[in-house]
């Protein structure tokens, strides 16, 4: 069965919204999407210019390459969080919330029938289609946590044969830095949420073990090396770091992962928020200005991890920070967090 977090919601400050992050009131989505074609291989190169030593610079060409041939997985993972955000929406009619379940299964079976995925062609598929994976694996627990009938063992196989492929890649092929930085933590949260609906012990540890090698990387200021030396990028991959690392840890409470390594990852955490609030530290460290924090803020999606961190570490002052976005969501996190960890802003200013 899939552990889902409390029912909890929270509230932040952040620019506008980029449209798939939009609530779902604002998208003429319909009751249930037609659904994607399954994408079953995939392969492109790297977005940056071949002789990036530390892979900063874009080649504007490639960058676009990437962007297109992982749309269609993007919207289609997309297209999932809106639904599962619809059935943990308490506002939601109980039979409009049934329905939404039943849409995303029928959404998903189709890409496990078709084995979407399974073909990886090049190393960058390898390292992106991880966290796309744990987008669906979101999805369906969701939805047969609300619907136990819906329980699908051809979906399951499929997701967990996802799920030894990405262990496979990053215990045998990745990069030495990608082995344990946020493409890592991403990989580890995917096989997590699998492990957790498979109830697979094997696979919940691989991904609690994957958090653990990537937060006891950090540096004593929380600082994370794997990401430091990407130059003006480096406070840019700290934060996408940050999110699977949060939600793997409050997914497995009883491994008590937020005090490894004397509190690794609330210290990432620490180290993130304060170079957003001023990058100046994040640009001692590295020699270059940032693409991110100070007048530059993150986007909605970036910081959705913070619910679950605050329910696991309360903390006043950063909830009121939080409180004037919108909507804390991401769709390789399972959607909207404050529908899953939060507690409503007015309880939270009660």
């Amino acid at each position: 069965m899939t552990l889902r977090p409390l029912a909890l919601g929270l509230v932040l400050l952040a620019p506008p919204l980029a449209a798939q992050d939009a609530p779902p009131q604002q998208q003429e989505a319909p009751a249930c999407p037609a659904g994607t074609d399954p994408v079953v291989s995939l392969g492109f190169g790297s977005r940056y210019t071949a002789d990036s030593k530390n892979r900063s610079d874009f080649d504007e060409a490639s960058d676009r390459a990437v962007t297109a041939a992982l749309k269609p997985i993007d919207d289609y993972i997309n297209d999932l969080a809106r639904l599962t955000d619809r059935l943990n929406d308490p506002e939601t009619e109980p039979e409009a919330a049934q329905e939404a379940a039943e849409c995303v299964v029928a959404l998903i079976l189709p890409w496990a029938e078709a084995d979407a995925l399974s073909d990886l062609k090049t190393q960058g598929a390898n390292l992106s289609a991880p966290s796309r994976a744990g987008g669906i694996a979101f999805a369906y627990g969701a939805a047969i946590a609300a619907r136990p009938d819906l329980a699908n063992q051809g979906i399951e196989d499929w997701l967990a044969a996802r799920a030894r492929q990405t262990m496979t890649f990053f215990d045998t092929e990745a990069p030495p830095r990608a082995s344990q930085n946020n493409l890592r933590a991403w990989a580890g949260l995917a096989v997590t949420q699998i492990g957790l609906i498979l109830n697979d012990p094997a696979l919940i540890d691989w991904g609690a073990g994957s958090a653990e090698l990537v937060a006891c990387t950090a540096a004593p200021d929380g600082s994370l090396p794997n990401e430091m030396w990407r130059g003006r990028l480096a406070l840019h991959y700290q934060l996408h770091a940050v999110g699977p690392l949060v939600l793997t840890a409050a997914l497995l409470p009883d491994r008590d992962l937020f005090a490894i390594c004397d509190r690794a990852i609330p210290r990432i955490v620490r180290f993130t928020l304060a170079g957003l609030k001023d990058p100046a530290p994040v640009e001692a460290l590295t020699g270059k200005t940032q693409s991110v924090g100070g007048k530059k803020q993150p986007r909605g999606f970036e910081l959705a991890w913070l619910p679950a961190y605050l329910r696991f570490n309360p903390d006043p002052d950063l909830t009121a920070r939080i409180r004037g976005i919108e909507k804390l969501g991401n769709s390789k996190l399972g959607g909207d967090q404050r529908l899953l960890w939060g507690t409503n802003q007015k309880d939270s200013e009660g």
